[in-house]
C-alpha cells in the first residue's frame, strides 16, 4: 500500500509495482476517492503503535515483578493515575 502509485488529480507517478498489482490498487483508489490507501496505512500504523506501547508496558510490568522477587508489581504514582 505504501508503494501505491495510483494517479491522484493531475499527477501520474511512475509505476514501481507490477501492472497487475498496480491496477488493483488504482481501482481501489478510484473507488475510495483516493482516501482508501492512506486510511488503511494510518489504521495499520496506529495498531502497530498500540502493540508497541502495550509491549513496553508488559516489559515494564514483568521487569518490575522480577526485580521484587515476590511476584508483586510495584506501580508508580504516574501509572496509578492512568489506571484510575
Amino acid at each position: 500500500m505504501a508503494q501505491d502509485r495510483s494517479p491522484l488529480g493531475n499527477s501520474h507517478p511512475a509505476l514501481i509495482q507490477e501492472p497487475g498489482v498496480q491496477s488493483c490498487l488504482t481501482h481501489f483508489s478510484l473507488i475510495t476517492h483516493g482516501f482508501g490507501g492512506p486510511a488503511i496505512c494510518a489504521a495499520i500504523t496506529t495498531f502497530q503503535n498500540y502493540l508497541l506501547e502495550s509491549l513496553k508496558q508488559l516489559d515494564k510490568m514483568f521487569l518490575t515483578s522480577a526485580g521484587s522477587g515476590h511476584g508483586e508489581t510495584k506501580i508508580s504514582e504516574k501509572d496509578a493515575k492512568h489506571q484510575k
